[in-house]
């Protein structure tokens, strides 16, 4: 007679065990509903904000990011560590679920096994494997934190329970296992190879079958409570992530990122930013509580990896704690610092690196906010730059009557009313004032002219605002995108131009948020590539082979345009780029952004990154960014490598090379 394999779900369990365990478990679920009703409420404290959008791309979101782990993965280590534990415990949370829906449902209600026969073999195997998974995946976890010890992680006591009481449950379940398989000698056994093997260690040890029972009971036992004392703490614990972290993910934002939430109605507003908690939105708020403080933005933050004060995973648990405390009182000078806060390049770097998709960037703004416009506190430099900003309509606070001296004998077209054209060319406050910049402007209207594409400039142009509002002061930024909306709508063209990422995310995703501020937007790097592809420029060689190339952080990271700069200095050079270490969607920021080129920097950002690249002997570093031009040219300064070194404008490239077709053609 051929005995079909079956899951004994209470074997050598009294029945007094049996009738505790369900009374154990509904207690555990309730005090973990009370919890969590507990944490919602608190989040539910915050102010108002729409974040119910797009639910299918929100759904598709937590599938990639939760499930399938894929920016934990970015990491090997880490990554490989992580998503072990995770799988593991999914793997044993749904094997319960199905385990109690065969017992309780199946086979009461219609007399069927769920568990039983290949099916059930097949899903011992994979319990036992997933569960050698978690295992193996908090001991990883135990060695990098309290051996190895990197500076972003803490090796503080309740990490230690954290793994302990997983690593408990994970054991515990092999050793009952273990005890069932030695005394009840199923033929499919080995289906269960973790156990299986425990189990015959113990008969190797002599065990007999009461010791086995025993063993079995008292751990079953002992199991449950540490079960059920583990799901009911969740709420009250560091595995609240668990809960928060998935709900973070659904709920990350769907707009650019580049985009900062507007002040509706800013001159009704009584207050600006945020000082209390209480001013922090819902979703700010479920932020702080989704946090795995796992320190990548630590690592990733270029203030930090230049011995700056600033630590965003610092500022993010500090926040946290302030929000579980109840605390009412200021976050300024109590929770944050100015140091801290002024330090921040908003270059997103963090958020890039973040598994948990928390809007680090925003918070720092909103903090910002309160400090500018409700205090007036802005370092000294940076105020002076505000009200340059506000009185000439550029930083440096220079006659806006030279705005157009760049364009001295180019014959640059200033647009009329009626003038139809194809391209509005931004030129932004850096290429009409600052001298090396504006060889930048003059080599793209030279390849402008070369592609017969219709263009001009807007006599009106003024800065647009965004170091305004990286810095907090949003009602100067609102004047000033007010004002350039209102003269943008006078004229008739296709596309805006810029050469200018910071001018590029502004135009293109923050001004929409004004009435007439939606513009086809396009950055010069993208146009660049397009008319090289399409035939309509022909640049020979730009007199450089080794060129490495610098991702500006409102280019890259902020809006995806990776790939079209390469293509052009690809199309100039003949070579393959050189890469910085960290490139593409994790490049280092030059350190000029968030308004902090407007500020001291005494941790030399422009010059670690200018040193991650010096090993590969570049004579070109290449940016499609005026501030990253700046930058990076003091930054080589500053290594004494000026003469080895030159600093150009993807745009400079292709006007040398265009040149050089020129001087081929003449000879």
């Amino acid at each position: 007679m051929t005995v079909i394999p079956v899951r004994d779900t209470f074997w050598n369990i009294p029945s007094w065990a049996v009738v505790g365990v369900y009374v154990g478990g509904a207690i555990a679920l309730a005090i973990f509903a009370w919890g969590i009703h507990r944490r919602i409420q608190l989040w539910r404290e915050g102010g108002p904000e729409m974040r119910w959008d797009h639910v299918p791309a929100r759904v598709a979101g937590v599938l990639r990011d939760v499930f399938l782990q894929a920016r934990i993965l970015s990491q090997p280590y880490p990554g490989v560590m992580h998503a072990t534990m995770f799988w593991g415990f999914l793997a044993l949370f749904l094997g319960t679920a199905v385990a109690t829906l065969d017992w309780e449902v199946t086979r009461l209600l219609f007399d069927y096994r769920l568990l039983q026969g290949p099916f059930y073999l097949l899903f011992e195997a994979a319990l036992d494997l997933f569960g050698l998974f978690l295992a193996l995946g908090l001991g990883m976890a135990a060695w990098r934190r309290f051996v190895r010890r990197p500076k972003r992680v803490e090796a503080t006591p309740r990490f230690a329970y954290a793994l302990l009481v997983l690593f408990v449950i994970v054991v515990t379940g092999f050793v009952m296992e273990g005890a069932r398989l030695a005394v009840t000698q199923p033929a499919w056994g080995f289906w269960s190879p973790v156990g299986w093997a425990v189990g015959q260690g113990m008969l190797a040890a002599g065990m007999g079958e009461a010791s086995l029972r025993g063993i079995h009971l008292s751990l079953w036992i002992f199991h449950a409570l540490v079960v059920f004392g583990f799901i009911a703490l969740i709420p009250q614990t560091y595995f609240m992530h668990l809960v928060a972290t998935p709900l973070n993910i659904f709920f990350a934002r769907s707009s650019p990122r580049g985009e900062i939430a507007k002040i509706a109605n800013i001159e009704e507003q009584e207050s600006f930013g945020v000082s209390r908690m209480d001013q922090f939105s819902w979703k700010r708020r479920l932020d702080f509580d989704a946090c795995t403080e796992c320190g990548r933005c630590h690592d990733a933050c270029c203030v930090q990896q230049t011995g700056g004060v600033l630590s965003p995973k610092r500022i993010i648990t500090r926040l946290k704690r302030h929000m579980l405390a109840g605390d009412p009182g200021p976050l300024h000078g109590e929770v944050v610092s100015p140091e801290e806060l002024w330090s921040c390049t908003t270059c997103s770097a963090c958020m890039e690196e973040c598994p948990a998709r928390i809007d680090i960037v925003d918070t720092v703004v909103d903090l910002r906010r309160y400090v500018g416009l409700s205090e007036g506190a802005f370092p000294s430099s940076a105020a002076q730059t505000l009200k340059n900003i506000e009185r000439a309509g550029n930083p440096w606070g220079l006659d806006p009557g030279d705005r157009h001296t760049w364009a001295k004998g180019l014959e640059v077209p200033l647009l009329e009313p009626d003038m139809p054209v194809e391209y509005l060319y931004w030129v932004g406050c850096s290429a009409a004032y600052d001298a090396r910049n504006q060889k930048i402007a003059r080599s793209l209207v030279r390849i402008l002219r070369e592609a017969g594409i219709s263009f001009g400039v807007m006599a009106e142009e003024r800065c647009h605002g965004e170091v305004a509002r990286r810095l907090g002061e949003e009602y100067l930024y609102q004047t000033a995108a007010a004002e350039n909306i209102g003269n943008l709508r006078r004229y008739s063209f296709q596309r805006i131009l810029t050469h200018c990422p910071h001018c590029f995310n502004t135009l293109r995703n923050e001004y929409p948020q004004f009435e007439g501020g939606g513009f086809e937007v396009v950055h010069h790097a993208e146009l660049l590539a397009r008319l090289i592809e399409s035939g309509r420029i022909r640049p020979g060689w730009a007199g450089e082979r080794k060129i490495a190339f610098h991702d500006p952080c409102y280019l890259g990271r902020y809006n995806g345009i990776l790939d079209a700069p390469r293509e052009v200095l690809r199309s100039v050079t003949g070579n393959a780029v050189l890469e910085f270490p960290a490139n593409r969607e994790r490049s280092m920021c030059c350190g000029a952004g968030g308004g902090r080129m407007w500020m001291e920097d005494m941790t030399r950002v422009n010059e670690k990154r200018v040193r991650q690249v010096l090993e590969l002997e570049p004579r070109v570093i290449a940016t499609a960014c005026p501030y990253c031009t700046t930058m990076m040219a003091d930054g080589v300064a500053g290594l004494g490598k000026s003469e080895q070194i030159k600093t150009r404008d993807v745009a400079e490239l292709v006007a040398d090379a265009l040149d050089s077709r020129t001087t081929e053609i003449q000879a």
